[in-house]
């Protein structure tokens, strides 16, 4: 059946959703995008999906922020439309996927702090391989928490390197599953 992917999220996270119960860096809660994924009929995807930092990621994100947050939980409502995207990624190229905004909670500690942020995930796909070779997340926009700590929020998740490579793994696992041109 094919299979698509919003972002490969989240994200942190769709992409994440689409195929793996859990990827390192993060394990999968209150998902509900896998059914709207594997339905081909399904030309608008709208639904939920959230995840959580595996222990390994969180001990870097504490790293990161030098002690000032110790977990991050996020969700997202999922929203594109699918022949878009599957045009997108049959170009090849750098594949934009739609924005999205992320909900998050920030751990310092035991006190959650709400956060949001918007993640705007863009997939290379190599024209010749027709295969995922780099990610960028796009995490931009992050209100919730003051300054400094939003950027490090932003750049700790941007450039964690485990992120990056589950959203390629994912981008991977679901393009040769993509309807034809």
């Amino acid at each position: 059946m094919p299979r698509f992917s919003v972002l490969p999220l989240c994200a942190v996270l769709a992409a994440l959703v689409a195929n793996t119960p859990a990827t390192a860096g993060v394990t999968l809660e209150g998902d509900t995008c896998r059914q709207v994924f594997d339905n081909p009929r399904a030309e608008k995807i709208n639904c939920r999906t959230g995840f959580r930092l595996d222990p390994a990621t969180r001990g870097k994100l504490e790293s990161s922020t030098f002690g000032f947050l110790t977990d991050l939980t996020c969700a997202a409502n999922l929203t594109a439309t699918r022949s878009e995207v599957v045009a997108r990624v049959h170009a090849g190229g750098d594949v934009a996927l739609p924005q999205q905004e992320i909900r998050c909670r920030l751990y310092s500690g035991s006190d959650p702090v709400n956060v949001r942020f918007h993640l705007a995930p863009v997939v290379r796909i190599d024209k010749k391989s027709r295969r995922a070779v780099d990610a960028r997340l796009g995490v931009r926009d992050v209100t919730g928490i003051p300054e400094p700590l939003a950027t490090a929020v932003a750049q700790f998740l941007n450039s964690e390197p485990t992120l990056r490579k589950s959203l390629i793994a994912a981008a991977n696992q679901i393009i040769p599953n993509l309807p034809g041109k």
